[in-house]
């Protein structure tokens, strides 16, 4: 156990106990028979409340049945328990509410309380499984343990300390989980949200200080209604960003599997083609030695030379098609003319011509093969497009300095709302295209290389700038 997490532990012992000789009557329910009577206003305001509440646990629990996910079924659950709890609460406190509902028990409260904290804990659990921090798991499980524990002693004692300190074990969880998640997205800041307001408003409530004001009014359930749409928000949300990642990585696969097949065939070409190559040598020697005048020998050099450059182009394609996932240090400037070399005869054939600049040296670590692949990508786009629209001077323009990577082209850009969807998966202007090519691009230079790639376009072309961290 650390340090914070003790001196956590030392202050939430304090306020307990402090809490329980000040405000001792506030605290303990079966100490007091104060009934509040709650206006027209105040009722309507806490019906609606209620409504709030169950459609989100209809809601929850429909989703649960329907994609089978643990954190939809506990969110149900917990909400069905606030119900069970306000319930309970109004029966004892609040008329009209006492008549409506009749449930003057504080056994029944406590158990309710109880179940409460446990199904908040275990959605608490599962919402967090992705963020890997096994201490705040562990934590969980030891207060999941103890509400155990003190489930029974509701039912036999007609008390329960975490119905009455109820919001304490739910803060510790989440200033720990806050404190450890290094990299937190929207959802967790909608479950802190949602659970801070009504820890917030419980506290103050159950200690007595909205009673100042005078009126009753329902303010506990219009929290525990605000809770239920940011913790609902957040479950939403965490499952869009779930469907994008599984986008992500079917898109991923689909790449791999191609790749795979190339390179498979392009293997199968290359041993194809070794044998006839090597015969073709043999005989090129051959003839280099019977016809001694220059013309012939010039004639079998531009031979041989033919004769190399198909091997090792055909060996070119072999390694970029290896759908190896190995990272390295690796030269930007040499995978980028390893991209350039495997396009190059293109473009030449769509009279597309190519200008690379060098104007500074970078290293960067990753996967050579799928930056190979981002760059081959970004030129075949922009032949593409200058091919398609019939430019006249076409070109494509490469400039690696100290920022990254350029890739520039005159092919009159992208329309206004072409742009903000480019990198989306399955768009594409292009007829016979899956769309996925720039979505894996990004994919790769953001998540893989911890880069990132960026477009600006105008009337006169477009502009990819791939933003490298060099080591």
């Amino acid at each position: 156990m650390d340090r914070i997490l003790q001196i956590k532990l030392i202050l939430i012992m304090l306020f307990v106990g402090l809490t329980s000789y000040l405000f001792y009557d506030e605290l303990f329910i079966y100490n007091t028979q104060t009934l509040h009577q709650f206006g027209n206003l105040p009722f309507m305001v806490a019906s609606i409340s209620f409504g709030v509440i169950i459609t989100a646990s209809i809601y929850n629990l429909s989703f649960y049945f329907y994609i089978k996910n643990r954190q939809y079924l506990y969110y149900g659950l917990a909400q069905i328990s606030t119900l069970f709890f306000l319930v309970n609460l109004d029966s004892i406190f609040i008329s009209p509410f006492d008549q409506i509902f009749g449930l003057k028990s504080i056994t029944l409260f406590c158990m309710a309380g109880v179940l409460l904290l446990f199904f908040s804990l275990l959605f608490i659990y599962e919402f967090i499984k992705d963020y890997h921090i096994p201490k705040v798991n562990l934590l969980i499980k030891a207060i999941l343990a103890l509400a155990i524990m003190d489930f029974f002693s509701a039912i036999l004692f007609s008390f329960s300390l975490f119905t009455v300190f109820l919001f304490v074990p739910i803060w510790l969880v989440l200033s720990e989980a806050n404190r450890q998640i290094e990299n937190k997205d929207l959802p967790f800041y909608f479950l802190l949200t949602g659970w801070y307001i009504a820890i917030f408003v419980a506290t103050i409530e159950h200690l007595g200080f909205i009673k100042l004001i005078g009126t009753p009014f329902p303010f506990l359930h219009i929290t525990f209604a605000l809770e239920s749409i940011f913790l609902s928000l957040a479950i939403s949300y965490k499952f869009k960003l779930v469907e994008e990642k599984q986008k992500t990585q079917q898109a991923l696969l689909l790449q791999q599997s191609r790749l795979a097949s190339m390179g498979e065939m392009i293997s199968t070409i290359a041993h194809q083609w070794r044998q006839p190559l090597n015969i073709l040598s043999v005989l090129q020697m051959n003839l280099n030695r019977i016809h001694k005048d220059q013309d012939s020998k010039l004639i079998i050099t531009e031979a041989n030379r033919q004769i190399d450059y198909m091997s090792n182009t055909i060996e070119t394609f072999r390694n970029f098609y290896n759908p190896s996932k190995a990272k390295e240090n690796f030269s930007v400037q040499e995978a980028t003319h390893q991209a350039l070399e495997i396009v190059k005869h293109s473009l030449k054939i769509a009279h597309i011509k190519t200008k690379i600049e060098f104007k500074e040296e970078l290293h960067i670590y990753g996967n050579r093969n799928e930056f190979e692949q981002v760059i081959l990508n970004l030129l075949n786009n922009a032949k593409d497009a200058l091919v398609e629209r019939k430019i006249e001077n076409p070109y494509i323009k490469i400039l690696i300095d100290k920022q990254g990577v350029s890739i520039k082209d005159n092919a009159k850009g992208i329309s206004k709302e072409n742009l903000n969807k480019i990198f989306n998966p399955y768009f594409s202007t292009k007829k016979n295209s899956d769309g996925i090519g720039l979505y894996i691009s990004k994919m790769i230079i953001e998540q893989e290389i911890k880069g990132r790639l960026l477009v600006k376009t105008g009337t006169q072309g477009t502009l990819f700038l791939i933003q490298l961290n060099p080591i």
